[in-house]
């Protein structure tokens, strides 16, 4: 008798769970077809992103890669201006500052209007990034944020801030940056390239960045 290989035993499985699941998603999502649909869409997205993050080798080997980098760069910092990229990630790491808390996100404000792993343009400077992280209001220096904003400072600290890696052609010029969601405009289906890219994400969708593991634990509902 010929033996159930695991590739096979997990195809008999999807069958088997075919007719429950879309019971169980009939009922979830009513019996509107647009709200039928609309919600296979989101079932099939939290899928891949689960599949994408949590089921990837490959992600998982990149994860272990560049946080053993990290720790030997938190061990052995270089001088100063040889890595301006990782100088500005370290940056006041231990008070949480610039979206570096490592507290769960949870629940999600509703006053946050975008999400890591998506693709920005900045209104007035004009460059592109991608959102690695976020504040509900601004978690930053005091000399930091009076210089940033010297006039609207009590007005612009409690709006929402984002931690970004800014897109770059070269990567001795890698930089990060804390930016207001009042200078941002989401785009999709655009890739930037920056060093630290695949410490945060494990693939592009087509619309946005999925999130390494240990990054979705921080913010487990974008």
């Amino acid at each position: 008798m010929p033996q159930l290989t695991a590739a096979a035993a997990l195809q008999i499985g999807l069958l088997i769970s075919a007719l429950p699941a879309q019971y169980i998603l009939s009922r979830w999502s009513g019996s509107d077809s647009t709200q039928r649909i609309r919600a296979s869409r989101r079932l099939i997205n939290s899928w891949n992103r689960f599949k994408n993050s949590y089921l990837n080798v490959q992600a998982w080997k990149d994860w272990l890669k560049e946080w053993s980098l990290k720790a030997r760069s938190t061990q052995h910092e270089d001088p100063p201006g040889e890595s301006p990229a990782m100088e500005v990630f370290l940056l006041n790491e231990n008070d949480g500052y610039f979206a570096d808390s490592p507290e769960p996100r949870s629940p999600r404000p509703l006053s946050v209007k975008y999400r890591v792993g998506q693709v920005f343009k900045h209104r007035q400077d004009g460059y592109i990034g991608v959102i690695v992280g976020w504040d509900e209001k601004a978690r930053a220096p005091e000399e930091w944020l009076n210089q940033r904003y010297p006039s609207d400072v009590e007005i612009l600290k409690n709006i929402p801030h984002y931690k970004v890696l800014i897109h770059t052609n070269d990567g001795r010029n890698a930089e990060t940056a804390y930016v207001s969601e009042l200078d941002m405009v989401i785009l999709t289906g655009v890739q930037v390239y920056h060093p630290l890219l695949v410490y945060y994400f494990s693939m592009f969708d087509g619309e946005q960045y999925i999130m390494m593991p240990w990054l979705m634990q921080i913010y487990p509902h974008d």
